[in-house]
């Protein structure tokens, strides 16, 4: 099964994505961006700046980049969790790129289609101040407009249930338990 979890910087994949680790220790998480695409971790930092098509097509081209490693994981007949996926290029890099662009591009690529997406949703300000706890903030993180309009996005590709009929939006303020158990719940359910 390919299950992807998504949401704003700062909703708690990566704690999550760590309980799933324990409760299914066979399971293989796959992270995008990944290191393979160093332009991207250095876009994010402000190290570089990149036209918003080429960023779009980048962040894409890395995701289409693992596409066979993850073939390979469900050939295995493991659970494969991706921490973000071609969701999460739509939700953010939309600068020039409407959403109904983003999607069709997206569509036209022939990703595989996940089993499940979870989306963990927190509010901006959340976000935000989860973030700021963590790290210094990112190009995206500081910017509490943008990161609302990447929500919305997040809910529009959930209301819309793209590329996949099975989303599930979890209330990512919930303690990490509660949320824990609403992703459990969720993945039992096919």
């Amino acid at each position: 099964m390919l299950v992807v979890i998504e949401g704003c910087d700062g909703c708690g994949k990566g704690t999550q994505i760590e309980l799933l680790r324990t409760s299914f220790p066979d399971c293989t998480v796959f992270k995008y961006p990944t290191r393979g695409f160093s332009m991207l971790n250095d876009y994010l930092e402000r190290k570089v700046e990149l036209d918003p098509k080429s960023l779009f097509l980048l962040f894409l081209s890395d995701i289409a980049n693992e596409q066979k490693n993850v073939l390979a994981a469900l050939d295995e007949g493991k659970l494969v969790i991706l921490d973000r996926y071609v969701f999460s290029t739509i939700a953010y890099e939309l600068d020039d790129i409407s959403y109904g662009q983003g999607k069709k591009i997206v569509e036209s690529v022939g990703f595989i289609r996940p089993d499940k997406v979870v989306l963990l949703d927190v509010p901006s300000e959340v976000s935000q101040q989860r973030k700021r706890l963590q790290k210094a903030l990112d190009r995206y993180e500081s910017d509490i407009e943008y990161l609302e309009k990447v929500r919305s996005n997040f809910l529009h590709l959930c209301e819309d249930r793209f590329l996949c009929r099975d989303w599930v939006k979890i209330d990512a303020t919930k303690s990490v338990d509660e949320v824990h158990s609403m992703m459990m719940n969720a993945l039992e359910k096919k």
